[in-house]
């Protein structure tokens, strides 16, 4: 009779939490491949999508990629133009978490491949594709799949940069193309995502020894960069047209007034000036801390309108400074409240099922519920708590290898790149707003974590140092 070892027990164990995500999932899609979930930027992307006309908060390709969608659909009887940019989106998605996985596999074991690691991969690819809120956003008219699944594709080959003995310029015109497309999607990342880009070039000189091999990254890193952002704020700037709809132009003032006065002027509203509170009433106070949107939506057109965008700004730092001066903790105290919560999203996600967390989850949720609201509740519950056991064991094992000094770490360090980013994207969202964290913004920080906690029971699990008892 075959021997049962406790790492077949662990791999049978996690390969059927993994099927029952899988089956979730495809049921899932299946279901709500014509959905439409009623976001408010979707309705606005498809109203972009006529006139083709953008502002300064917009980008060109993603209302482009609708408005070809719905070309094709009115040729198509029967077809939402939905379902076709949801095909393409849950493509890309695929495609993208499948590169990563396969990228990697290989830097982990070092091996030429068999086809028990591919399957293996593809397996493992199923599982995070079928990440609730990432199945979730590839059916949604909203740009964050894409934008998601063009990081991944980055995140891959700048793994494969780091871990290779060779610079090859096939994994710089990956990052050079795929971030081309993300600036295109997603104004915000032409700063997020060239910065980690930067820090990782940075980071690239400082482990080569080469001096060649330098020469050689810094000719492919810089021309990588010039590349997609040069290409792409020749586009946007061509396309964009600022001011078109009459929102708000952000600037650091604005921003002080999103992140450090939401939502406390009602309570620091006798201690701004006359001048202030002439323009601004005590209602008008709380209607705006009522709802993050009303920053840009109601009380900045007000003061803009009363006293024009140069005192607004004006007023705008004074009400900041007032706002942090009286309550310096706990203003400070939100911004790294919102880290935490965005930086460990697939956590909070979870704990904010069961505790009072401020997050825009259950809008997102909501959302998603429209077609198919058991189905989805039970997926997404089902999916946050088998994730956070997972996370649990992980940490718990490599708390004890850490303890005993043994090796661990393999996929973490492997996984570098992506915690970098997700940190990035996470400081550039909490600080720079004062929104409650949204996973919309955190799709990649669920693969990574996922990634994480997954692939460290498994890889350790089967690694020669790891238990391996007979049952």
């Amino acid at each position: 009779m075959k021997k049962v070892t406790s790492k077949h027990l662990v791999w049978l164990v996690i390969g059927t939490l993994m099927a029952v995500q899988i089956v979730y999932g495809f049921a899932w899609m299946v279901q709500n491949i014509a959905g439409f979930p009623p976001f408010g930027d979707s309705t606005e992307y498809y109203n972009l999508s006529q006139a083709l006309v953008v502002d300064e908060y917009r980008t060109i390709l993603y209302p482009l990629l609708i408005r070809i969608a719905d070309e094709i659909a009115c040729r198509l009887p029967g077809v939402e133009y939905q379902t076709l940019l949801y095909i393409l989106q849950a493509l890309v998605s695929f495609l993208s978490i499948y590169y990563f996985v396969r990228m990697i596999v290989g830097v982990i074991f070092k091996e030429q491949l068999t086809a028990r690691h591919y399957a293996g991969i593809v397996y493992f690819t199923l599982y995070l594709f079928c990440i609730p809120m990432i199945t979730i956003f590839n059916f949604t008219v909203l740009t964050d799949s894409l934008a998601t699944s063009m990081m991944l594709f980055m995140l891959a080959s700048v793994t494969s940069i780091f871990k290779s003995d060779r610079v090859s310029w096939k994994d710089f015109l990956v990052i050079a193309l795929s971030m081309l497309v993300e600036y295109l999607i997603r104004a915000d990342r032409i700063y997020t995502c060239t910065l980690f880009l930067i820090i990782c070039f940075v980071v690239y000189l400082v482990k080569r020894r080469s001096r060649a091999e330098i020469k050689k990254a810094a000719v492919c890193v810089l021309s990588c960069i010039l590349l997609s952002t040069g290409l792409a704020s020749v586009v946007n700037k061509m396309t964009q047209q600022p001011g078109v709809y009459g929102r708000v132009s952000t600037s650091f003032a604005f921003v002080l007034l999103d992140r450090v006065v939401w939502p406390h002027m009602a309570a620091n509203y006798e201690s701004f000036p006359d001048e202030i509170r002439e323009i601004i009433s005590f209602e008008d106070a709380v209607t705006f801390d009522s709802h993050n949107n009303n920053v840009m939506y109601q009380l900045a057109p007000l003061v803009i309108e009363q006293v024009g965008e140069e005192k607004a700004q004006e007023m705008y730092l004074e009400m900041a400074a007032i706002v942090f001066g009286s309550q310096t903790k706990i203003v400070l105290f939100e911004i790294m409240e919102d880290i935490a919560c965005m930086l460990f999203t697939p956590v909070t996600a979870c704990l904010a099922r069961h505790i009072t967390i401020s997050t825009s989850y259950n809008w997102n949720l909501y959302c998603a519920e429209t077609i198919t609201p058991e189905l989805t509740e039970s997926w997404y519950v089902y999916y946050v708590h088998s994730f956070l056991v997972m996370f649990i064991l992980a940490g718990l094992y490599t708390l004890y290898s850490l303890i005993r000094k043994k090796s661990f770490g393999e996929v973490a360090k492997k996984l570098g790149p992506g915690f970098a980013l997700c940190l990035i994207i996470t400081l550039w969202f909490s600080i720079g707003d004062g929104a409650p964290p949204n996973d919309r913004y955190a799709l990649l920080h669920y693969v990574i974590w996922t990634f994480w906690a997954v692939g460290t029971l498994l890889y350790e699990s089967a690694a020669p140092h790891s238990d391996s008892h007979s049952v």
